[in-house]
């Protein structure tokens, strides 16, 4: 055979066979109903023509000894002529339009990012021809008929081809395109990304790890449902304990009769386990799924990191019942500032190509990153988007979802369900109508909210307190929680506010009560000693806390009294789901909620939240409110957030239809300016 080369030691038809090996490897993690005929014929056109353009005399010289390339860079690149081959190819072959479009996209964007259909227009404009136009006479075409089983000979390369290639795409290809439904185009972007995600990864596979043949081979791993009953135990006989348990076994019944994938939720009141019943939903359902021939991948996603820490230690927890010992096999927890081990005696590059690919049985995940594998065009999430197939998704907390994802979501997981045989499970104590048609897990979920009386959201909101008379007031309230063994919650909307109080309260603490700690839980400090003091907390022993948000949602914490800085609706349910969690106080606790401003007069809660949620919120609260009414009360600040927000339509549109669009971290949290937290490698030596 001709000699060309596709890397500096790797001939182009071994390449081929390489990629075509690993995907056969990830096949092996997915049921028919994903990897059907269609898609195997798409990616088989897609690793074959994928390196077709490294075929130019300018690439080969250039890859015999990169370093010493001296050339112009554009004359190297590859996937221009790459994918001017596919849609002349294309075109003599007759195609359907569709698969050119998704074969040539995915080529074209192999090395960055899937494009937009204006990027996907440059193959005819700017200075892509020109870059064309230099290589197509240095084309080794008889060569690259025996690499790639590609007979290009037949192919007019005579008068201008790439504008040829450019009107192929303007007349035929992009009408058909542009001819879908909106939800057929939603469904055309998920297949379109399954064969990329599928490209992406196999094409790295045999770089990334020198014995793939052993670690591409899937390591499958018997997580138990059983392990979480094991894990509860029998508790002891109290109200709450026997709420949890009427929950269960209603869930469990309702796992029984699951027969296909779907949108479920699971709305239930704070403090009833959603931790593990959401886990008993996962580790059921996988276990039913199993029988019928496919292991499904459990993908855990939630807010915060504080939420992360708490989750990853109950999976861990599970494991030592069943006996096991946790690696990256098990579970993988991926955020930033996750642990990048993933099994003892692995090479680095190796191990840190199956953390990237999300390589494990159960991923404990963000909304960051769940949402970017899901939506983000970029290769170095949609590597991971083929394992959101066959998968099943636990979406926590979803009332942290801003308005304007609620459309794009409710289409774009809709279809993943059809195109990747998905579950997804919609979880959250204030659940909002993202998805129109989920079912529930649990359908008399009202009646159960109704059982609870554990707090009375109070409101001291008729006047504006300055933070400085707020600090004055508190450190007079100091002494009395502290005689009366109070544990105490006061969450601020910043991080300067929440320093401010923290600060105050630290000086001249009383020695009589030097036992007593005060806790302090913002980004500010570093992520061990979070969890540090999340556990310190749940001691249940007398503590005094302050804290910014991080700490409101889904952190299993249990205080005698919290006060909250003003917040929309759904941020103070939150809230006062930390206050008489476990019910131990036989009357109505107080969460008293305050209007703090700094000495410049500016409201702290106007600082952080959206103007509309703020004023649907004070639109809400005429009077104080017991925990018995909160569910309808939150049920209408969903609905009014609904009709007086963006709920992303404009978004969902640009994502169906491959137009550009904004970030998808700006989607899910605003134009932020850009944050530090703060390390200390002596606690974390791994990071």
């Amino acid at each position: 055979m001709i000699n060309l080369k596709s890397h500096p030691e790797i001939q182009l038809s071994e390449h081929i066979a390489q990629v075509m090996a690993a995907v056969d490897c990830l096949y092996l993690w997915h049921s028919d109903r994903v990897v059907t005929a269609e898609i195997k014929l798409l990616i088989q056109k897609v690793v074959s023509l994928h390196d077709t353009g490294k075929a130019t005399k300018s690439f080969q010289k250039y890859i015999g000894n990169p370093s010493a390339y001296t050339g112009d860079p554009m004359n190297k690149a590859h996937t221009p002529m790459s994918t001017l081959l596919t849609l002349l190819l294309s075109k003599m072959k007759e195609w359907n339009e569709l698969d050119t479009m998704l074969i040539a996209s995915v080529i074209f964007g192999h090395h960055k990012e899937l494009p937009s259909v204006e990027r996907l227009r440059e193959i005819g404009g700017g200075i892509v021809p020109k870059i064309l136009k230099r290589q197509i006479g240095t084309l080794f075409i008889d060569s690259l008929s025996q690499h790639c089983g590609i007979d290009i000979s037949s192919l007019d390369f005579d008068n201008r081809p790439w504008a040829k290639a450019q009107q192929y795409l303007d007349n035929m290809i992009l009408p058909a395109f542009e001819s879908l439904s909106i939800e057929e185009a939603v469904k055309f972007r998920l297949k379109s990304q399954l064969v990329f995600s599928f490209l992406l990864e196999a094409d790295k596979a045999f770089l990334a790890v020198k014995e793939p043949k052993k670690y591409l081979v899937r390591e499958k791993r018997g997580w138990k449902s059983k392990w979480v009953n094991q894990k509860i135990g029998t508790p002891e006989d109290k109200f709450i304990n026997s709420i949890r348990r009427s929950i269960r076994d209603k869930l469990m019944r309702k796992i029984d009769r699951i027969q296909t994938p779907g949108i479920f939720s699971l709305t239930s009141p704070t403090g009833s386990g959603k931790t593990l019943l959401s886990a008993t939903w996962a580790l059921k359902l996988r276990e039913k799924m199993s029988e019928k021939g496919i292991c499904p991948k459990v993908i855990i996603v939630l807010p915060f990191l504080s939420i992360i820490d708490q989750t990853t230690k109950e999976y861990e927890s599970l494991l030592t019942v069943g006996g096991e010992k946790a690696d990256g096999t098990w579970f993988l927890p991926s955020h930033s500032l996750s642990d990048r081990k993933y099994k003892e005696g692995m090479e680095e590059d190796a191990e840190h190509f199956f953390i990237d690919t999300w390589r494990t049985e159960l991923v404990i995940t963000t909304y960051d990153q769940f949402l970017m594998s899901l939506m983000d065009p970029r290769t170095r999430y949609q590597m991971r988007f083929h394992n959101l197939c066959d998968s099943l998704v636990v979406m926590d907390e979803v009332q942290s979802l801003p308005c304007k994802l609620w459309k794009p979501l409710e289409e774009i997981l809709g279809s993943l369900i059809e195109i990747g045989n998905t579950s997804i499970l919609l979880m959250s104590a204030t659940l909002p109508a993202i998805i129109s048609d989920a079912k529930p897990l649990i359908e008399d979920y009202t009646s159960y909210f109704k059982k609870f009386n554990r707090y009375r959201l109070q409101f001291r909101l008729r006047e504006k307190l300055k933070i400085s008379d707020f600090c004055d007031e508190i450190l007079r309230q100091r002494y009395k929680w502290l005689q009366e063994n109070k544990r105490v919650l006061i969450t601020l909307n910043t991080r300067r506010s929440a320093r401010l109080v923290r600060d105050k309260l630290a000086k001249d603490w009383p020695k009589k009560f030097s036992e007593v700690p005060l806790l302090f839980l913002s980004a500010d400090v570093t992520p061990r000693d979070r969890l540090k003091a999340i556990e310190k907390i749940k001691e249940g022993l007398p503590c005094i806390v302050v804290s910014t948000q991080c700490i409101e949602a889904g952190v299993d914490i249990d205080m005698d009294f919290v006060i909250r800085d003003f917040a929309p609706f759904d941020s103070l349910v939150q809230i006062a789901g930390r206050c008489n969690r476990n019910g131990d106080i036989s009357y109505p606790a107080t969460v008293e909620v305050v209007d703090l401003v700094n000495d410049q007069g500016k409201r702290y809660s106007e600082m952080i939240y959206d103007d509309v949620h703020l004023q649907v919120t004070w639109q809400l609260i005429k009077k104080n409110i017991e925990e018995k009414d909160i569910l309808s009360l939150a049920e209408q600040y969903f609905e009014m957030l609904s009709t007086k927000k963006n709920t992303g339509q404009r978004h969902l549109d640009r994502f169906a239809r491959w137009e550009q669009d904004v970030p998808v971290r700006e989607l899910l949290r605003g134009k932020e300016q850009e944050k530090y937290t703060f390390l200390v490698l002596e606690q974390d030596t791994d990071l």
